[in-house]
């Protein structure tokens, strides 16, 4: 039930590829008695410096050049109970003494890192559970107008008065995208989500050359295995707005979207939204998730913060594993608080 679009084949696949530095795939599993495979953990391990130091590091394989937003493991629900204790068991394993271990959860809906933590200590290795990013998500009702019913007044009337002026016969218009047109989607998303962070005044991450590549690939896998939405602004036969969502289990993913600033009085990204918000409810998702960030249109939209964790295992021994953490929260704070500063800095901008 905790899968996500995030541990596919393709995505992970592609993400090594074009996004992960130098490093050895390594891949822990466990099967029963009977041969089957029952659980699954991709690592990648790096080598190099991390922080203030020189270390080994084994990392849950994800999106992004730090961590993803929807982490875990892939595992058959007959075995969740053994979960903690199949994990610790096998870095006790393969990764003691000197290896550093670092794991990534959407932990709103489990409470594995603080269970594993625990089980970590139990056998002499300190294991520190951090808070990542804030990934804000809305419970979706059955019905689009008790959805509505839950958005404050103002924005409820700007929503409905957008979602009509995409879904009118004038333009411009709200059109799905299908999967025979993903290439071309996906050079649409990428340009306008270029060209909306440069009017904003910021860099977009697709400005690098290895995660525009990235994408080129994986969003046309996830189209293939229909995990993916795509979904566009058309105005006089030119494609204004796009955005990009994954479904998976009983939730819609907000990946990435992009709009051209000439029809911003339409305000169709708000438009575009409602429109996916009606399908994902009509479909019987549950679940809508804004992924990480927290910009203020999320909560416009009933989100509240969920936060990834991270769970670190130092290495053994007391001093080396109390000096390791101490060292991982130093580098940590320093990264957020220069993170915080470039934001503000951005905005004044």
């Amino acid at each position: 039930p905790l899968h996500s679009p995030f541990l596919s084949w393709g995505w992970v696949d592609a993400w090594l590829r074009h996004i992960a530095r130098e490093h050895e795939l390594q891949i822990i599993y466990w099967q029963n008695a009977d041969g089957v495979v029952q659980y699954i953990l991709p690592l990648h391990r790096l080598t190099g410096r991390v922080g203030f130091r020189s270390k080994r590091i084994m990392g849950v394989c994800n999106y992004g050049l730090e961590c993803s937003d929807n982490l875990g493991c892939l595992r058959d629900v007959a075995i969740e109970d053994q979960l903690v204790e199949l994990t610790a068991a096998a870095i006790q394993k393969f990764y003691p003494g000197g290896s550093t271990v670092s794991l990534g959860f959407l932990d709103g809906r489990t409470e594995f890192p603080q269970r594993l933590q625990r089980a970590m200590a139990a056998v002499g290795r300190l294991a520190k559970v951090r808070s990542d990013a804030v990934c804000p998500a809305a419970e979706l009702p059955g019905d689009w107008d008790e959805d509505l019913g839950q958005l404050s007044y103002k924005f409820r009337s700007q929503v409905r008065r957008s979602c009509r002026q995409i879904t009118g016969d004038d333009e411009p218009k709200h059109k799905p995208v299908n999967t025979a047109d993903v290439e071309a989607f996906t050079r649409d998303l990428i340009r306008l989500n270029r060209s909306r962070m440069s009017d904003k005044g910021n860099t977009s991450s697709l400005e690098d050359t290895a995660l525009r590549a990235f994408f080129e690939e994986v969003i046309p896998y996830m189209a293939k295995e229909e995990m993916a939405w795509m979904d566009s602004i058309v105005y006089d036969d030119e494609i204004y707005g796009s955005a990009l969502h994954f479904v998976h289990g009983d939730t819609v993913f907000y990946y990435m979207g992009g709009f051209d600033d000439r029809i911003r009085k339409v305000q169709p990204g708000t438009g575009l939204l409602g429109q996916v918000i009606q399908r994902a409810i009509a479909q019987g998702f549950t679940r809508y998730d804004h992924l990480r960030g927290d910009e203020s249109y999320k909560y416009r939209w009933g989100a509240v913060d969920v936060y990834t964790s991270n769970v670190t295992v130092n290495p053994s021994g007391i001093f080396r594993s109390h000096v390791s953490a101490w060292l991982d929260d130093t580098f940590l704070a320093a990264r957020n608080r220069l993170k915080k500063i470039a934001k503000k800095m951005q905005g004044r901008g």
